[in-house]
């Protein structure tokens, strides 16, 4: 170069080239360091309170309780939620420097669905949220400290195990050194009482302070009084109707003389647009008919997904309830828990792998976890007390698959 260019500019061109090397280095290094963060975020949390197994609603087509799961939302949220919803959404937009807010409330009170809400509407305020996945809190507020933008992490069904709250308990240690305002944590559980000062005593005395719950919303069971509950009943008839594609009902909600939750009116009326009931529809008997219906689901789902289970009902649904109450975090730990089930004590291991695979893309499971089916939580909570009621044996069998690791 020095027999056509000048040795200054040589020298010149020289560095820049240095330069760029440098500059093309550092950019190298950057990228890479913003794809492992982009790699701890994912696994540290889901896009929604569940992570679907590969199948689509194609495969959901004859499932009921899926079409009732508050991500699904057939039904528009309700208006009467709007003031819990701007509470939760001003508190993460405005200036407050506090950290976590509680949402708390019976099953089947609608936490989760304002939870889907309030994120739904900060996403588009440049808000980044992420639901928690079930062991991963503590992991997941280290993630969102190095994100580059304001970021609210959701955690549902917080007081659902010890596990839960024991890594809870590093998450707020990680939130305390936070800055301000960077990060906010809803906590979502049917109850804080028996928990929350529990976890409170574990952590570092400074820490309690900066870490009060900025407030709490507490829900309430109705959304309506027993006479507004016909016009509501009808109204998320016609939406399940639509949903279903199939003619509206002409229908009406009986027996009900007080106020009843958002999942039993909801779950009434999806099982009166399915099945096309008319007339007067008991509550009882319309969750008795939803239940039914699902179980037609799931044999004719096993026969076309996994031909080789064929088992009979009562295996079936002793399975089930063992998914919803027991779960598992692996296939192997669930193949090991289902041998303690009725009708399956004695059966292959292939069998029960089977069983197992079946069981994990049946529905999302719940917090990203390998076998913890989502499903709305008051109603799967009753299928399992009629369940458990109706085989005597199984309440020593779940304890007994609880304790298998």
């Amino acid at each position: 170069m020095a027999n056509f260019v000048s040795p200054p500019i040589a020298a010149g061109l020289g560095g820049g080239a240095s330069a760029l090397a440098l500059y093309g280095e550092t950019w190298w290094q950057r990228r890479q360091e913003r794809a492992h963060a982009d790699t701890a975020w994912e696994s540290a949390v889901l896009a929604g309170p569940a992570a679907i197994a590969g199948s689509r609603f194609a495969a959901h087509a004859g499932s009921v309780l899926y079409a009732l799961n508050p991500d699904q939302r057939v039904v528009p949220f309700s208006p009467l939620r709007r003031p819990d919803l701007l509470s939760i959404v001003d508190w993460c937009l405005g200036p407050s420097e506090k950290r976590l807010w509680q949402v708390t409330g019976g099953a089947g009170s609608g936490k989760t669905r304002l939870l889907i809400e309030a994120v739904q509407q900060l996403a588009g305020k440049n808000f980044e949220c992420g639901w928690v996945r079930h062991g991963q809190a503590a992991t997941a507020a280290e993630a969102a400290i190095t994100r580059p933008g304001r970021v609210l992490l959701v955690i549902d069904d917080v007081d659902a195990s010890p596990r839960q709250q024991d890594d809870l308990t590093g998450m707020l240690s990680t939130l305390a050194r936070a800055p301000a305002g960077q990060v906010k944590v809803v906590l979502s559980g049917r109850e804080f009482a028996s928990w929350w000062a529990r976890v409170r005593a574990a952590m570092d005395p400074a820490d309690q302070a900066v870490l009060a719950p900025a407030g709490r919303t507490t829900l309430t069971r109705a959304l309506a009084s027993p006479a507004d509950q016909l016009q509501q009943f009808q109204g998320a008839a016609r939406r399940y109707a639509r949903h279903f594609d199939r003619p509206v009902p002409a229908a009406a909600l009986t027996g009900t003389t007080t106020a009843i939750s958002v999942a039993e009116l909801h779950a009434a009326a999806a099982i009166t647009a399915y099945n096309g009931l008319t007339g007067p529809v008991d509550l009882t008997t319309a969750l008795h008919q939803l239940f039914t219906t699902e179980e037609t689901w799931w044999l004719t789902n096993a026969a076309e997904q996994q031909p080789a289970i064929r088992l009979p009902l009562p295996v079936v649904q002793g399975a089930i309830t063992a998914a919803t109450l027991v779960g598992a975090d692996s296939m192997d730990q669930a193949v090991r828990r289902l041998a303690h089930l009725p009708g399956l004590t004695i059966s292959s291991h292939e069998r029960r792998t089977e069983l197992a695979l079946w069981l994990h893309q049946l529905y999302a499971q719940r917090g990203g976890q390998w076998l913890d089916l989502h499903l709305p939580a008051y109603l799967a909570d009753r299928y399992a007390a009629l369940i458990v009621t109706a085989q005597p044996g199984l309440p020593a069998a779940l304890a007994a698959a609880a304790l298998t690791t």
